[in-house]
């Protein structure tokens, strides 16, 4: 779920003026602007902080920085962990007596919940404090990493991947929070680029690593090293500083001790806890622009993402007699294209809304990014042609590289969707950021939950050109399709405004 770069402000509207506040809009006290002054340099920013040294928005630079490549870090292990167990498909299905597509869902499972989780997190986080539930959640997935490596059956270890997947998606939830408590309106889309190209990475960067150990260590030793990546991310977490700063009172509301001193939760006054925190992402079944671009980023990635992780292994492992080793060899294609993606599509964006803004005489219209996102349907759809022609052409045995390449040219195209729909959904309604986030990843999460429950007979029945075809469809009509709905919509609301 990789959160986007907010470059420019949203609004309520289609349409909004992008000069700045001027120095009279801005009232501080004279030890206020002084502050600001000799720290930052400008009292001209966006959140304004306030004169403590203690607000995270006042932290050295340095710091702000460790703390948001923790985060990274900890994303990045997320998807790491169930990217990661894919080449261990084949020897878990022998061990625990099952077929290899049932094997598959102690991957998918973990999709599941981690689009669930966030939801449940997130409110309680903001309310108790974040590194708290960071630090305990990823020493929990520690002991559980270690559980893994000792089950004995397909029951037990279901169970343990569910629960890391609960555990670790506490970073879902504290993503965009993290970076706006410690980052200005300027710099949001850099640092949130951070985590999002962690998110990203974490997906196809476990498979390769996992291939080699599962070749040369073991299963055992996949869940071992998963171990020792929570234990040094539970450390981290808890020497790090609190986020959530509590800006309207003198000091936060203690709890006792153990949880304030031992397991450090504090009781956030400005933050109330209720069950409708809970249900409010779900209003957003009823935005347009949030729920058209929603269902366009969930069809891409489970066709342009998940079957090409999934199913490599299975697909090309099976054809060409591969190894564990040589399967993660194919992921590197994926690492590639997933990169190229995501750097082409924050400046590229940039750069086009600079010049729509430009044309347009000052004046930003959300939906002139959406241009930018055909680029990657025209990607995805490519990449998958390639990718299921030259397999259904393929020779049993006989490896080649045209597979990979299409594979590399979905991923890439995967990635400029998902930044550019998801950049354009927060657009549509800035003040509920978060909750678009939440949405967002959910209903994703839950689309690719889905996906390897079907893919096997998909792929046996129509084989690798006909779901190909297949899925080049769903993606133009309820990708493609969906978003150049949603790009004349509001284009004749603009009209209709300025009329």
């Amino acid at each position: 779920m990789p959160l986007p770069s907010d470059f420019e402000k949203g609004s309520h509207d289609h349409i909004e003026d992008s000069t700045a506040n001027s120095p009279a809009e801005i009232e501080l006290g004279p030890e206020h602007e002084a502050y600001l002054i000799e720290r930052h340099g400008t009292v001209f920013l966006d959140p304004l902080p306030s004169s403590d040294p203690a607000d995270p928005l006042n932290w050295p630079d340095w710091k702000k920085n460790s703390e948001i490549l923790l985060l990274a870090f900890q994303t990045f292990s997320s998807t790491f962990m169930a990217g990661g167990l894919t080449p261990a498909f084949e020897p878990m299905a022998a061990a625990y007596n099952i077929s290899t597509p049932t094997a598959a869902y102690l991957t998918s499972a973990q999709i599941a919940v981690l689009g669930g989780m966030p939801l449940i997190w997130l409110p309680i986080m903001n309310a108790y404090g974040r590194n708290g539930f960071l630090s305990i959640a990823s020493l929990l997935c520690c002991a559980l990493n270690i559980g893994g490596g000792f089950a004995k059956t397909y029951g037990q270890q279901m169970a343990t991947r569910v629960l890391v997947a609960c555990f670790i998606s506490t970073c879902y939830a504290a993503g965009s929070c993290v970076v706006g408590d410690l980052s200005f309106a300027h710099e949001r889309g850099k640092k949130n680029g951070w985590w999002s190209v962690g998110l990203v990475l974490g997906t196809t960067a476990g498979p390769f690593f996992c291939g080699f150990i599962q070749q040369h260590a073991g299963t055992k030793w996949i869940y071992f090293v998963f171990a020792i990546m929570n234990f040094v991310q539970s450390i981290l977490w808890y020497i790090a500083d609190e986020t959530v700063y509590v800006r309207h009172h003198d000091k936060p509301q203690q709890t006792n001790w153990i949880l304030s001193k031992v397991l450090r939760l504090n009781r956030n006054p400005d933050q109330e806890l209720s069950f409708a925190l809970f249900l409010r992402p779900f209003k957003l079944f009823w935005h347009f622009n949030v729920m058209m671009t929603t269902l366009a980023i969930s069809v891409v990635f489970c066709y342009a993402n998940i079957v090409l992780i999934v199913e490599l292994p299975q697909a090309m492992g099976i054809l060409f007699n591969l190894d564990a080793q040589q399967i993660s060899y194919q992921f590197i294609a994926l690492i590639i294209g997933s990169t190229i993606g995501e750097f082409l599509a924050g400046p590229l964006s940039d750069w086009w809304m600079k010049k729509s803004i430009a044309r347009r005489g000052g004046e930003r219209v959300i939906v002139d990014r959406l241009w930018v996102s055909y680029n990657g349907f025209i990607f995805v759809v490519i990449g998958l042609v390639i990718w299921g022609v030259y397999l259904n052409k393929a020779t049993p045995g006989h490896w080649i590289i045209a597979p990979i390449i299409g594979a590399a040219i979905a991923a890439c195209g995967n990635n400029i969707c998902m930044t550019i729909l998801i950049t354009f959904a927060i657009d549509s309604d800035p003040k509920k950021a978060t909750d678009i986030g939440l949405f967002v990843t959910f209903v994703r999460q839950i689309f690719a939950f889905c996906g390897p429950f079907y893919f096997p007979y998909m792929f046996d029945n129509l084989k690798f050109n006909g779901s190909a075809g297949l899925m080049c469809g769903l993606v133009v009509v309820f990708g493609a399709g969906v978003v150049i709905i949603t790009h004349i919509v509001g284009l004749r609301q603009l009209r209709v405004g300025k009329n």
